[in-house]
Formats: structure tokens, C-alpha cells, sequence
């Protein structure tokens, strides 16, 4: 059965971000079904969860079907509208272009990988995302164009409010997982996080207290959840040929090495946003000094040494490694 679901405005504060957005409230259970309410408060770190999902996944061995929804986010003055959208697994996103301008929506996310290809002004596109998590929109025309979709393994789910609280309603009785999003939790804090409730006939109250390394206004769902090792080798060998290539009175070559690991070796590859999301921007930072410290280093006219540029690589190398311990 598909139909679509209630929307009603909610303002989702992730960070410092203070966002409006149109949340779809999920349907529960087959059309005129009654059950109890979850309810309670979501807290992160020390701050209310306004902005997380807090959803219910059945531990029956065969659990349910999930009823699809469907959902419309559109383009408009080159943003799109909602930011940030909820459905349940299975279901049907429309994509409707009122711009005057053409778009190319489509996402990276693993599972949920998409491109709707070119959509001309007035043009709606479909596209049914068959895999629970959080999915980033994108346009490959506008990058500045971005948005979340939530896709929720479980028609019992909910919104958390402003002042952290969150209620879900006509749950059917049975044994469920309760497991909280949020784009400042990783999977394992998610997983740490959850726990297991029974609902009978009676409402309940959960609170959820959640622990995370990532600091205020991170988004995860931005971070690639990869093995950064060879990023560092790669790093540590171009620093390596620009050291030498510096031996050699190449100064010009050697700082372009220095600039190219600092700009595409560290940046493109995603490692700065990763440590600015886990860590905050000022970690992220301290790493484009020491990058502009051997920057001096390598154009200077002031004597330096081999030793000395070695050991700023090695320092820059051993921090990053400390710091990527810290993010697991």
C-alpha cells in the first residue's frame, strides 16, 4: 500500500544552523490501526536532539512489511525545498524542477547511489530509494545545492522537537530496536545509543541520552567512512619528493608539491572535512598552518635545514594519525 504522508513544517536546528524545513511525518501502521504511543526526550552530548530521528525496528524474525511513501522535493532559487525530508524504505522521491534554470539532482550515498540526469525547467523526475539511511542530495550543476533525505527502516518514526522531545504514535505491540539519527552521531554511537522495548497496550516513555566525539554543527553524513592510511602515505611521499626536490635548489617544484599535498592530497581526498566535522574547524585549521609553515619553510630566503623541514613533516604526519585514532 503507498499513500502519501502528512507534512507540517518543523525548524531543525543542526549546529549553529537554524534551518526551516518541511519534515513528512510518517503514517503508522495500516490505515486505522490503533496502538500505544513511544514518547520522551532526545539528548545529544549535552544538547537537545532537535532535528533527530528517532524510529523503531522490529527484532521479529520476520519482521512487517514497511509501507512506502512519497515525497516531493523541489527546486527553487537554486536551493532545494525542503532541506531536510523523512521517509520510510521503499519509498518514491519526486524531484520537481521550478526553476528557470536546468538541474541535475543525484547522490553519492552508498546504497542509495542515484543521477536523475538532466531536468529541464518544469520537469519532475522520480527516483525510489531502496536502502534505510541518510541520503545527500546534490546537483552536478549548482554544487552549492544540498539536501538530506532520511530514509527510515521503519514506518514508527518521529521528528525530535525543538525542546528535544519526540512522540510516536499507533505503535503495534511487539519487541523493537529504538535507535536515534542525527548527522552528528556516527554508526557506532547510533548503535551504542539504542536499545531494546517491548510495547503493550500501554504507552511508554524512552529518553535517549546520546554520546558523541563530533562537535556542534558537524554533519557525518558529509564525512566518506573510509581507512585514511593511504591517504597519509601518499601525503608523507609527496612531502618526501618536495623535501628532495628542495635539496636539489628546485624551490619552485618543491613548493608546488607542498601546495599540491596541502590542496588535493589533504582536501580533496575529504580528510580536512572529515577532521573539521569530527574534530571541529580550529583541528582542521591548525593542520592548514602547519601546511603554511612549510610553505615559509620551502619559498624562505631565511637558512633552513633538511632536519628541520623533516621534522615538521613528521610532526604534521604524527598529529594527523593521533587525530584519525580519536575519530574512530
Amino acid at each position: 500500500m503507498s499513500m502519501n504522508a502528512p507534512a507540517g513544517q518543523r525548524r531543525i536546528r543542526w549546529g549553529a544552523a537554524s534551518i526551516l524545513v518541511m519534515s513528512i511525518l510518517g503514517f503508522y501502521g495500516i490505515a486505522g490501526a490503533q496502538g500505544p504511543s513511544v514518547g520522551g526526550t532526545v539528548r545529544i552530548g549535552s544538547d537537545p536532539g532537535e532535528g533527530a530521528v528517532v524510529y523503531l525496528k522490529e527484532r521479529s524474525t520476520k519482521p512487517a512489511s514497511v509501507p512506502p511513501m512519497q515525497a516531493t522535493i523541489r527546486q527553487k532559487e537554486l536551493a532545494f525545498n525542503p532541506f531536510f525530508t523523512v521517509v520510510t524504505v521503499g519509498s518514491t522521491v519526486s524531484f520537481e524542477n521550478q526553476d528557470d534554470e536546468t538541474h541535475n539532482v543525484y547522490s553519492a550515498t552508498p546504497g542509495n547511489r542515484f543521477d536523475i540526469g538532466i531536468d529541464a525547467p518544469g520537469e519532475i523526475k522520480t527516483m525510489i530509494l531502496a536502502k534505510p539511511g541518510a541520503v545527500l542530495l546534490r546537483c552536478k550543476i549548482h554544487p552549492q545545492m544540498r539536501a538530506v533525505v532520511f530514509v527510515s527502516p521503519s514506518q514508527y518514526y518521529a521528528v525530535v522537537e525543538k525542546n528535544g522531545t519526540y512522540e510516536i504514535p499507533k505503535v503495534a505491540p511487539g519487541s523493537y530496536q529504538i535507535e536515534v539519527w542525527h548527522p552528528r552521531l556516527s554508526a557506532d554511537e547510533i548503535r551504542v545509543g539504542s536499545r531494546q522495548i517491548t510495547i503493550g497496550s500501554e504507552t511508554i516513555t524512552v529518553d535517549l541520552r546520546l554520546s558523541t566525539k563530533a562537535p556542534m554543527g558537524a554533519i557525518l553524513t558529509e564525512v566518506p567512512d573510509r581507512d585514511w592510511t593511504e591517504v597519509l602515505n601518499e601525503m608523507s611521499a609527496s612531502l618526501d619528493q618536495a623535501i628532495e626536490k628542495w635539496k636539489e635548489g628546485k624551490k619552485t617544484r618543491a613548493l608546488t608539491l607542498v601546495m599540491t599535498t596541502h590542496s588535493r592530497i589533504y582536501g580533496e581526498s575529504g580528510l580536512r572535512n572529515a577532521i573539521s566535522q569530527k574534530l571541529g574547524k580550529g583541528r582542521a585549521e591548525a593542520y592548514d598552518d602547519q601546511f603554511n609553515s612549510l610553505v615559509k619553510e620551502v619559498q624562505g630566503d631565511d637558512p633552513t635545514t633538511e632536519a628541520a623541514m623533516r621534522s615538521g613533516k613528521e610532526r604534521l604526519l604524527s598529529d594527523l594519525k593521533r587525530d584519525l585514532q580519536k575519530m574512530r
